[in-house]
C-alpha cells in the first residue's frame, strides 16, 4: 500500500460548480481504480490523501495532479510506502469531504482505526488543522 498525501492552493478563478465537477470526478475514477483516501476542499486550498499501488498512485501524482492548471502551490506532506493504509477500510471507497459533520467522521475514524505510525498521526494533525481553520 502506497500512500501520497499533499496540499495546494486552488486557482481564483475556479467557481464552486467546477470544484463540484472536481471531487464528482475524483470521486468516481478514485473508486473505479481502487483507491481510497479523501479529498477536502476549503478556505482555498485542497488536502487530498490517496491510497493504493505505488505506479498507479506516482503516475496519477506526477503526470496528473501536479501538471492541473487548477491548483499550485503543491506542498508534499507524504509520499511513500506504508504497511498499514489508514482509509482502505472507511466505506470501501474514496471520499470526498464537504462539510464539517464528513470531516468530523473522517477524524474519529483515524483516530479509531489508524495504528500508531508516522503516516497516521500526520494526517490525523492536518485534519485537526483543517478543522480549526475552517469551522
Amino acid at each position: 500500500m502506497y500512500t501520497i498525501c499533499y496540499l495546494s492552493k486552488v486557482s481564483p478563478h475556479l467557481t464552486e460548480t467546477q470544484i463540484q465537477e472536481i471531487f464528482d470526478h475524483t470521486y468516481a475514477q478514485n473508486n473505479k481504480k481502487g483507491i481510497c483516501g479523501i479529498l477536502l476542499h476549503t478556505m482555498g486550498n485542497f488536502f487530498q490523501v490517496l491510497e493504493g499501488d505505488e505506479a498507479y498512485l506516482t503516475d496519477l501524482y506526477e503526470n496528473r495532479i501536479k501538471k492541473d492548471p487548477r491548483h499550485h502551490s503543491i506542498f508534499e506532506v507524504i509520499h511513500k510506502e506504508g504497511s498499514d493504509p489508514v482509509f482502505t477500510s472507511y466505506s470501501s471507497r474514496f471520499l470526498t469531504i464537504e462539510d464539517s459533520d464528513a470531516l468530523n467522521d473522517i477524524k474519529t475514524y483515524v483516530k479509531k482505526h489508524a495504528v500508531v505510525s508516522s503516516t497516521s498521526d500526520k494526517i490525523a494533525r492536518l485534519l485537526n488543522t483543517v478543522e480549526m481553520l475552517t469551522y
